[in-house]
């Protein structure tokens, strides 16, 4: 499905320019110089002269192309290449200029609805892997990854953002800084990385303010004759049960910190944690407690 943004346009071009410099078409063409007996006096037709007597340029080309209608500037592509970009398939969902945009339109045949769990947002279309990361496999074998709001809302400020392969077969794995630790994420299961988010190097913000839009990590290509991608994740009527078992388990590990460090008993009541939780935990217990949820080994 393509970007609701993606339009279509007939373009004229100079086949013989050094730059392929796209112009809409629009009003009266027969005023401008390429379109008239007056191209005969154009420097690049002059230097690839030929006796033409055609009414316009013989290196006038016609074309159908598209361009994005949300962007500031019209950069036109030739129709035969819109698979080319992420306009002409469902990655569009990931364009910042399509997220950024006040109000995207939903397309209708793929609006798709999200669950919320503890006041954490859950698409639930979505796969996941047991450490919390997020899987959104399209039609044609794309996929994005990124971190789910559970892994998120843990984090809290992620000071840097390290992407130890940005291209070819690998398990997609990143470096997050938080209050100076290192913590490792890494996808269970390997697949053809076409691309990374490297604007969150500049913007780690993003990561945890948008976590299934802006924030998304890795973008990929299931391998054909390997095993799906989306083996041993966690989807459909699975994933709010499996949320709300995190949240508990989260609630215990949290309560034994604080009972283990003060020395007295607090009882668990099932509550959902705090946002920015790693910021009230030392080097030690964050190390712990990313271990036992978000460790990239498990499954």
């Amino acid at each position: 499905m393509n970007c609701p943004f993606l339009k279509e346009a007939r373009v004229k071009y100079c086949d013989k320019s050094a730059f392929r410099k796209m112009i809409r078409i629009a009003g009266n063409v027969a005023q401008e110089t390429c379109s008239s007996p007056r191209y005969k006096q154009c420097a690049v037709y002059g230097r690839h002269a030929e006796d033409s007597q055609d009414p316009q340029c013989p290196y006038l080309r016609e074309s159908l192309a598209q361009y994005c209608a949300a962007s500031a500037v019209s950069r036109f592509i030739p129709y035969s290449e819109p698979l080319l970009s992420r306009c002409g398939g469902d990655s569009y969902r990931y364009c910042d200029v399509y997220l950024g945009t006040a109000n995207p339109p939903a397309q209708a045949a793929g609006a798709k609805r999200d669950c919320s769990v503890g006041g954490m947002r859950v698409p639930n279309w979505l796969h996941y892997s047991a450490n919390h990361m997020w899987l959104d496999s399209a039609k044609g074998g794309s996929c994005h990854f990124g971190l789910d709001a559970f892994l998120t809302r843990v984090l809290g400020t992620v000071e840097r953002i390290t992407f130890l392969k940005q291209t070819g077969v690998h398990r997609p794995s990143a470096i997050l800084t938080v209050r100076g630790v290192d913590l490792e994420v890494v996808f269970p299961n390997p697949i053809l990385l076409t691309a990374s988010n490297l604007y969150l190097r500049a913007n780690p913000a993003k990561l945890t303010a948008d976590p299934y839009g802006m924030g998304w990590l890795f973008q990929g290509v299931h391998l054909p004759g390997q095993p799906p991608v989306t083996s041993g994740l966690i989807r459909g009527e699975a994933i709010v049960p499996w949320i709300e078992r995190e949240i508990g388990r989260m609630s215990a590990f949290l309560a034994e910190c604080w009972n283990s460090r003060h020395g007295a008993t607090l009882m668990n009541d099932g509550g959902v944690f705090s946002p920015d939780v790693l910021q009230h935990l030392n080097r030690e217990e964050t190390l712990r407690l990313f271990h036992e949820f978000f460790w990239g080994l498990r499954v």
